[in-house]
């Protein structure tokens, strides 16, 4: 399926919701190193080789992703206050809760984000009975060199009233060193839970949200993990 940065998220039109730019910029969210989980909810350690960021090719198995944390607020719940998470928390080798890890990484000035989270807001139910799980990371506030302040986070899960998990990786510090670079948004990691192997990385939004996650349904679905 086609992507680009202009692409259409369900047939949305995009309206300018945000700017690239802002006469007033909080300050960065202090995004500390907190230790996280090795380890799954059922306890299954976190695998420890094949990690980077390397996707899968038609002729060779992704990377897995390293096991990052971040502090987030769990499935839109701002009043609960921000969490702890790793990704050993959707590690799911039996996919007993899931199949495919949809990351969405986003900015608050990019408009694009925005309509793409409005997106992700009512398809979260119906796919998640079909096994995707979606965790967005915003790594910009309202300029793409800054933040995103905690303001910033606040502001955007209240906005398109979240439901699903919002992180924060203030500048792409964290997933800039899979290759996701924080100036170009929004863009998407697509992950084999079974083996946390990296299926995709690719910038822009998706012509059909629907579509596009079903695809990676369809592609675990026929192909064994690869280690």
């Amino acid at each position: 399926m086609r992507r680009g940065i202009g692409g259409l998220v369900l047939g949305l039109s995009l309206v300018m919701l945000a700017s690239c730019s802002s006469t007033a910029v909080d300050d960065d969210f202090a995004d500390p190193n907190l230790p996280g989980r090795d380890v799954n909810p059922e306890g299954i350690a976190y695998p420890a080789d094949h990690l980077g960021g390397t996707p899968r090719s038609a002729k060779s198995p992704g990377d897995r992703i390293p096991n990052f944390t971040f502090q987030a607020y769990v499935d839109g719940d701002h009043a609960a206050g921000l969490k702890t998470i790793s990704l050993a928390d959707y590690f799911d080798p039996q996919q007993i809760h899931h199949k495919v890890l949809h990351l969405k990484v986003a900015a608050t000035w990019c408009a694009i984000c925005s309509a793409y989270a409005n997106a992700v807001v009512m398809t979260k139910e119906p796919l998640g009975k079909e096994g995707i799980v979606y965790l967005e990371v915003v790594v910009a506030g309202p300029r793409s060199t800054s933040g995103p302040s905690l303001a910033d986070v606040d502001g955007w899960v209240k906005r398109h009233e979240s439901n699903f998990t919002t992180a924060i990786d203030v500048r792409g510090s964290r997933l800039s060193t899979i290759g996701v670079p924080p100036q170009t948004m929004p863009w998407d990691v697509m992950i084999d839970t079974r083996t946390m192997e990296i299926l995709d990385s690719t910038a822009g939004a998706p012509l059909d949200l629907v579509a596009y996650d079903r695809s990676y349904l369809a592609l675990v679905a026929k192909r064994p993990p690869p280690y």
